[in-house]
């Protein structure tokens, strides 16, 4: 049955619909049921804010589902889970009708996707399947019964579970803090700082429950000079509940705190997670999302990023970094292996017993769109390094910075690797292990803009990250790669080698 037609069966049994049910078929989004209707808190007011954050990406298409009102018969309101792909509450009242909680709990366990905002996690003490679903909740008479306070603790470095006497839920003063990302691997912080504030909000704390299937990604230090706990707190959590993903966050008390970017940004992300277990969304840096003040935009004012697309390869503004003649404007750097034109190609050529050999520009440079064809032999592992750098004062020149790699399928081609420094893989989750085209001549798209590195492989997005420690201007260099005694040669062809400079 179509959204629309389905929501507007719903139409009597519910205060108000939004119209827009269709364009998450029509536009590829994430079709996302919002529902409010009770809450202590001022819904009226936030639920269009979230809305506006979450349709202003590009990403999603909502629909809002207002539950009966206090007091009122609960039996009506019985929306179309299933016609989403995640449901996000804003809700926190009076129990659903047992014929709602249990389609509500099929969706999640049979694979739907559920976010809880803020006091949404106050909602439903008695209802035992919502409290494994939400992991942790407060207020309601919840307590030790319900089960244990979840807390990292800083001197032990790792999270404790307390089940000592105790009552579940408290704040202290709304007031700014910092967000701690405590996994800076999963899809919903990664490309985050480590580090970032939040603009005045209330910080949960005392939070207990089953916390079963939980994972905490970001904890806040519930201050007491603040009337706060003096514990570092759950802020975003995620929780398996059958096939069902769940992202739980505790921001966004009122408009004020809904106008911080750091809700905006992992209601985004957490949302998108919960729908469809990746996040594609942009990685945003630490002079975005800052860790000294809280970083605010208007809801209102969210708008699809400029650089989620892949750049267009075939438009204007692109210059030729390879005459197709000659190695004019190219240096060797390091290693003995052989780089000859071919054909309007540049061919490298392994040499056995050679370190990594490196091709590199003889201009620098800071942010770009860079864009290459290349076809490797299989067993040679290769790469373009980016805003890299060779000094006499760091290991006698050797070429150190982020490497775009390029490798045979299944393999870790378009994943960013820091080469000579050390640091190993600049990008720590690598999903995608196919784009490369083995035997094939294959298209590599990077971007390179401040702390943001983006990078296509054949047309297939493959990493997006925030990378502050690297160097941001540099040279480009083809890698031929260094090989073992007895094995080999391989050669390595890079042709159509283009750069288009960003402001």
């Amino acid at each position: 049955m179509p959204k629309l037609a389905s929501l507007l069966l719903l139409l009597p049994a519910i205060a108000s619909v939004s119209s827009s049910s269709l364009r998450a078929q029509e536009f590829d989004k994430i079709s996302v049921l919002l529902i409010d209707g009770q809450n202590n808190h001022n819904w009226k007011v936030t639920t269009p804010l979230m809305e506006q954050i979450l349709e202003g990406s590009g990403r999603f298409a909502v629909d809002v589902a207002t539950a009966s009102g206090r007091g009122e018969n609960s039996e009506p309101f019985s929306p179309e889970f299933s016609e989403y792909d995640v449901v996000v509450s804003n809700y926190n009242g009076q129990l659903w009708s047992e014929a709602t909680q249990k389609a509500f709990e099929k969706y999640v366990a049979s694979g739907g996707g559920f976010v809880s905002v803020h006091a949404a996690d106050n909602s439903f003490p008695q209802w035992h399947a919502y409290n494994r679903m939400i992991g942790l909740g407060g207020w309601g008479g919840r307590s030790e019964k319900n089960g244990p306070y979840v807390r990292w603790k800083e001197d032990q470095q790792r999270f404790t579970r307390d089940l000592s006497p105790g009552r579940g839920g408290t704040h202290g003063k709304r007031v700014p803090f910092l967000v701690i990302v405590r996994d800076t691997d999963h899809p919903i912080t990664a490309g985050l700082p480590k580090t970032f504030m939040q603009a005045a909000d209330e910080l949960y704390g005392k939070l207990r429950g089953p916390a079963e299937n939980m994972h905490v990604l970001a904890t806040g230090f519930s201050a007491p000079a603040t009337g706060g706990t003096g514990e570092h707190e759950p802020l975003l959590m995620t929780i398996q509940f059958g096939e069902g993903r769940v992202f739980h966050t505790t921001l966004g008390h009122d408009d004020n705190a809904m106008k911080g970017l750091a809700f905006q940004v992992t209601l985004q992300r957490g949302v998108e997670w919960a729908a469809t277990g990746t996040v594609k969304q942009p990685a945003v840096n630490g002079t975005k999302l800052t860790s000294d003040v809280p970083a605010t935009r208007n809801p209102a004012d969210v708008r699809p990023d400029e650089f989620s697309a892949i750049p267009d390869v075939m438009s204007k503004g692109w210059t030729t970094l390879f005459n197709g003649k000659d190695l004019s404007g190219w240096s060797q750097k390091n290693g003995t292996a052989t780089y000859r034109v071919e054909k309007q190609m540049i061919v490298g050529k392994t040499a056995q017993g050679s370190p990594n050999s490196f091709m590199c520009t003889t201009s620098d440079y800071e942010n770009f769109e860079l864009t290459f064809e290349v076809n490797d032999d299989p067993g040679l592992n290769s790469g373009v390094q980016i805003r890299s750098l060779s000094k006499a004062d760091f290991n006698n020149g050797r070429v150190h910075g982020p490497q775009v790699e390029i490798e045979n399928a299944p393999g870790e081609s378009g994943y960013l690797y820091s080469e000579g420094t050390g640091r190993g893989w600049i990008t720590k989750q690598q999903p995608v292990k196919d784009a490369y085209q083995n035997g094939k001549w294959n298209r590599f798209v990077v971007r390179a803009k401040g702390d943001r590195i983006q990078t296509w492989v054949n047309g297939v997005a493959i990493a997006d990250i925030v990378d502050a420690e690297s160097s941001k201007k540099g040279f480009i260099g083809l890698q031929v790669h260094g090989i073992k005694r007895d094995a080999g040669p391989f050669e390595v062809r890079w042709r159509d080698i283009r750069v288009r400079e960003l402001k």
